[in-house]
Parts: C-alpha cells; sequence; structure tokens
C-alpha cells in the first residue's frame, strides 16, 4: 500500500500492531496506541491485516481511542481493496462519529459499492449540514449513482450551502447527467478570495470533466500542482494540441511558473516595499504570494538580495515560500557570483530527500541547478531523468526543458543516449517532449 508523503510516525512491525490491538484500552501507554497500530498494520497487506481491521469495526466501544482507530481501519481497509469489509463499513454509516461517517463514505466509494440500499443511505446523509455533504456528493457522483441527482440539484438551488458544496453538486450532476448546466460557476469559483474555494474548484472542474474550462483553470492563482492534476486529467490523450492550447508549451508554461501568465485577484501597488514583498513569498495563501512574485521579478537584483538573503534559511524550511524562492532564482537572470552560490545551496537543499518526491519546487530546483552549473550537474541528468530516481514527472520534464536549452546539440551522441534512456517513459508527457527533442536533432 503506497505510504503517504509525510509519513513520519515511527514504523511499527506486524507482530507489534497485532498485539498492540489486543490490549484493552487500560493497558495502553499513550492513547493513541489503537491509531498509530492500525496505521502501520495497513503497511503489511495479507489476510491477517485485514481480520484484524475487521475486529476494530466490530468493536461496539465508543471509547475516544476505539473511534479514532475506527477512522483509520476504515480507510485502510479501502485502501487494502478489503471488499469483505464493505457490511462492516456500511454500518460505520449510522454512526454519531461524522469523521466516521465521511470515513465510510468515501471507503465505500473506493470499494465500488453498487449497494442501491447503501446508496440510499448514503444520499439521506445529504440532509444532515453537519456531514461533510462536500465528500458525500462526490462519492456518489463517482460511484454512478444517479438516483441521487434530485437531491442534489436541490442543493444547487440552497443559496445556504458553501461555495466548496455547490461547486462540488455543479460537477456531479454534470458527470451524472452528462450536460454543463451551471458549469460557468465552476470558472467564477476559480478566482474568489478564499483560497480553499479556488482548491475546490479546480477538483470540480475535473470532476465535472468540463475541458472547456482547462483554460481558466491554467490562469488561476493556485499552487502549480492543482493546474498540473487538472492538465493531467482533461487533457485528451495522444493529442498534441486542442482548443488552442498547445501541450508542451502548456506543461513547460506551468513548470516555469511565470506569474505573469496568471489572472491576479489580489495585486500591490507600484511602489511597493521590498521587504513586505518577500515577506509576502511566505504567505500561505498562493494568490497573495504570486503578485509578490511578480513585483520582485521586475526590481534590480542588487536591490532584492539584501532582503532575501536573511530569508534564505527561514525559507529553506517553509516548503510553500521555497517555491516561490525558487522560481524567483529561476525567473530573473544577472545574479552574482556570491548570490549563484546561495541559490545552488538552497537548490541542492531542496532535491535532498528529507523532502518528498512529489514536493512542488523540486523541478525549479533542478532547472536552477542546470542553469548555474549545466557542466557540473551533468552527470546528475542520468538519475533525474529516471523513473525510479526521480518518479515525480514533472521533475523529468524540467530536466528535459534545462536539457533542451542548456546543452542540447553540444554532444549529439550523448545527448541521444539520455533520452534514448527515456523513450518509454511511463508519462505521456515526457514521452511527447522525448519525441520533440529527438526529433529537433
Amino acid at each position: 500500500m503506497k505510504v503517504g508523503n509525510f509519513d513520519n510516525l515511527p514504523l511499527l512491525s506486524k507482530e507489534v500492531a497485532l498485539e498492540i490491538l489486543k490490549k484493552p484500552i487500560a493497558d495502553l501507554k499513550l492513547s493513541s496506541d489503537y491509531y498509530k497500530a492500525v496505521f502501520h498494520l495497513a503497511k503489511y497487506p495479507g489476510q491477517e491485516t485485514e481480520d484484524a481491521l475487521l475486529r476494530v469495526l466490530e468493536s461496539q466501544s465508543t471509547e475516544q481511542p476505539i473511534l479514532i482507530a475506527k477512522r483509520k481501519a476504515v480507510d485502510s481497509l479501502a485502501k487494502l481493496d478489503c471488499k469483505n469489509a464493505i457490511p462492516l463499513i456500511a454500518d460505520c454509516l449510522k454512526s454519531n462519529d461524522k469523521y466516521l461517517v465521511e470515513n465510510a463514505v468515501w471507503a465505500l466509494k473506493e470499494l465500488g459499492c453498487d449497494n442501491p440500499k447503501l446508496h440510499i443511505d448514503i444520499i439521506h446523509l445529504l440532509d444532515n449540514p453537519d456531514q461533510n455533504r462536500r465528500l458525500i456528493i462526490q462519492s456518489l457522483a463517482l460511484m454512478g449513482v444517479e438516483s441521487a441527482i434530485p437531491k442534489i440539484n436541490l442543493l444547487i438551488k440552497d443559496t445556504s450551502i458553501s461555495i466548496s458544496v455547490k461547486g462540488a453538486a455543479i460537477a456531479a450532476v454534470s458527470r451524472l447527467c452528462g450536460t454543463h448546466e451551471n458549469i460557468s460557476d465552476l470558472k467564477n469559483h476559480l478566482f474568489l478570495p478564499n483560497q480553499n474555494d479556488r482548491h475546490c474548484a479546480v477538483h470540480d472542474v475535473i470532476d465535472s470533466q468540463a475541458s472547456d474550462l482547462l483554460f481558466f483553470v491554467l490562469k488561476a492563482p493556485v499552487a502549480p500542482i492543482f493546474r498540473i492534476k487538472a492538465l493531467e486529467a482533461l487533457w485528451p490523450v495522444e493529442k498534441l494540441s486542442v482548443n488552442n492550447l498547445e501541450l508542451l508549451s502548456t506543461v513547460q508554461s506551468l513548470i516555469i511558473d511565470d506569474p505573469n501568465n496568471l489572472d491576479m485577484i489580489y495585486d500591490y501597488d507600484s511602489e511597493s516595499n521590498i521587504e513586505l514583498l518577500v515577506d509576502g513569498l511566505f504567505n500561505t495563501d498562493f494568490a497573495r504570494s504570486y503578485p509578490c512574485l511578480k513585483k520582485l521579478i521586475n526590481m534590480e537584483t542588487q536591490h532584492i538580495w539584501p532582503f532575501l538573503y536573511p530569508s534564505l534559511d527561514s525559507a529553506s524550511k517553509d516548503y510553500g515560500a521555497l517555491y516561490f524562492f525558487l522560481m524567483l532564482f529561476l525567473l530573473k537572470d544577472k545574479w552574482g557570483k556570491d548570490q549563484k552560490e546561495k541559490i545552488e545551496m538552497i537548490s541542492l537543499s531542496a532535491l535532498s530527500q528529507e523532502w518528498p518526491d512529489y514536493i512542488k519546487f523540486k523541478p525549479a530546483a533542478i532547472m536552477n541547478l542546470m542553469s548555474i552549473g549545466p557542466k557540473k550537474y551533468k552527470s546528475f541528468i542520468k538519475n533525474w531523468l529516471n523513473e525510479d530516481k526521480t518518479p515525480f514527472w514533472v521533475c523529468r520534464f524540467a530536466c528535459l526543458i534545462s536539457l533542451e536549452t542548456q546543452l542540447l546539440g553540444k554532444n549529439r551522441d550523448e545527448l541521444m543516449e539520455l533520452l534514448s534512456s527515456c523513450k518509454s517513459d511511463s508519462h505521456i508527457f515526457v514521452r511527447f517532449k522525448v519525441n520533440q527533442l529527438i526529433n529537433s536533432f
């Protein structure tokens, strides 16, 4: 089973996890021990694991350690594709623990539940505003429950529901009915002040399969990973261009994330204080960070560096700020020798194994290193193009962009060997880029 990127709980063996689950609550060292046991047990697929997780669900205890463990057990059984768990997971729909109910709905969707009676039970949950109605709607749509359409349509007309619930309802009706009525609302949601609403809107566009809205998603001031996911989900397979968008240049534009290509919803006056702009790169709302990046890109390097330098250490530990610092380094030129050394250092730090493989700033780090020292980092290219070493396809694509701009044509045989080694890359966008480069010789 795939482990989460930020899984930092101390590892438990299968035997230890099983022993913990056999203990009464009074014998636990910590109240969270059941949760930890269930969490780690799911890393050991097999009948013994499934049986132990099912026993957790069978418990009638209402004590908090058991309830919290149940939530995780439901999640784990779904990820293990344990169809035998469906009856016990269905019983969780009746729980007073709304988070357990939420996990149960998600799990039934993941397990492909096709039981009409359970579908009705899930539809009834929409009457309770305390439940996660967004997740319930999404799950019903992905299960193809057409009987939910009348209830979902009522929610679309309900002016009291949140934007995120309304967006999910619009996407669900679009998916279940094949119509795009109200779909223009999703375009407006992409540019709302609340960042969570914008994130939800991207997912809603994907869920509704509204490929006509892809152009607007690409303009939305959200983290690049959201726009990249939308491109992957909505781009027609084997097409290099569609709706006046060219695939390879679009991917490149997403990776070289120039804020001038986005539609801003916030702005700063032209005389903004440089210190405030640098602080803005640490803002957790990307719609507020992008305007700061845009202003800084247009300023003289020698003017902004005195404000950047004191913040390098803090930025290197903040994955949001680190993204914007690396993009600033990438999008500006004329850095001095000492400045390039610092940029090189922070880029190498960004590529360390301490960060998850799929984190958003690693492609920018690769491109910075290739820009600063194309010869120095030449030996890294093979690993950066290797799926086993570099599983995030955006990093491999970023390496190909750098290969094209920094080294292409300087050593034809060596470059052809590198490109040939990744012609069978599992990601179609990478394969397209490789073929483009090979054909450019």
